[in-house]
């Protein structure tokens, strides 16, 4: 019985979770552009202290979310480069016989 890997399937779901790594790196700075954008309409500030509040919140969970994608990616990266050595070792081993 033997283990059918597909590296490019592997190698699309790392690139994907960098990816979606990068966007969390970078949502944090366009924090001030929501809370701009939703200003303060007829004068009044509930709105933008809502998005501030919906923001603060969202920062800590984005956090956590990234934090478990770079662990994801990490393992996804180490199953590739095990999976391929196993490859190239096995490769090797029936060409010593």
């Amino acid at each position: 019985m033997g283990v059918k890997v597909n590296y490019d399937d592997l190698g699309g779901l790392s690139t994907q979770l960098k990816s979606i790594i990068d966007e969390f790196e970078h949502a944090g700075s366009r924090r001030r552009d929501l809370e701009d954008a939703v200003d303060r309409p007829y004068d009044l500030g509930d709105l933008k202290d809502a998005a501030h509040e919906f923001e603060g919140r969202w920062d800590d969970r984005r956090k956590r979310l990234m934090d478990s994608c770079k662990g994801l990616a990490e393992h996804v990266d180490s199953v590739i480069k095990a999976f391929k050595d196993f490859d190239e070792e096995a490769g090797n081993q029936t060409g010593e016989r």
